[in-house]
């Protein structure tokens, strides 16, 4: 990787918002998943998906010179902190296949998060979904309140269950 290739990097910082509107003018593209949920008054309100995580699209480079702003003008620049791998400390890329996955499942109704029960498919099988708008993705079958979901991870940030993929768009990865 070079130092002036654009990637994704995930976030993690204790004001998503501002850190949202504040970033968007320091990186190519600023995504933070958000959500419309009715509060106990009836109300609307908007909320991160993942709360306090974010995701900046920009250099490496820029992505470690903003970390440090952060940390030394915090009334100018958010404070946050890149996720970097446990190992070795390097900040972690996030795949674009990742991100596109998290805004197709945050663009719309996802309140469909079930699939048809299908008994050939066990809980922990690892499946690919061979059709539709989430063609091409992996993830592995979990039960959620007696429904069978596909559940991807986005590695060392998240796990995002799936909406309703039918099982005739599955298919085993050995």
């Amino acid at each position: 990787m070079t130092k002036d290739s654009i990637h994704w990097f995930a976030i993690k910082t204790r004001n998503d918002f501002r850190a949202e509107t504040i970033l968007a003018t320091h990186c190519q593209e600023v995504f933070l998943p958000k959500e419309k949920v009715k509060t106990k008054d009836r109300k609307t309100r908007v909320r991160a998906v993942i709360p306090r995580v974010l995701f900046i699209r920009t250099t490496q480079e820029n992505a470690l010179l903003l970390e440090e702003a952060g940390r030394e003008h915090p009334e100018q620049y958010p404070s946050f902190w890149i996720y970097r791998y446990p190992h070795d400390r390097t900040i972690r890329i996030i795949p674009r296949e990742s991100i596109d996955l998290l805004r197709l499942l945050t663009s719309g109704d996802t309140t469909r998060c079930q699939i048809f029960t299908k008994t050939d498919y066990k809980e922990g099988q690892r499946v690919r979904i061979t059709g539709g708008p989430f063609q091409g993705y992996e993830g592995n079958i979990t039960r959620v309140r007696k429904n069978r979901h596909v559940i991807v991870r986005i590695e060392g940030i998240c796990m995002v269950m799936l909406p309703y993929i039918h099982p005739d768009l599955l298919e085993a990865i050995e």
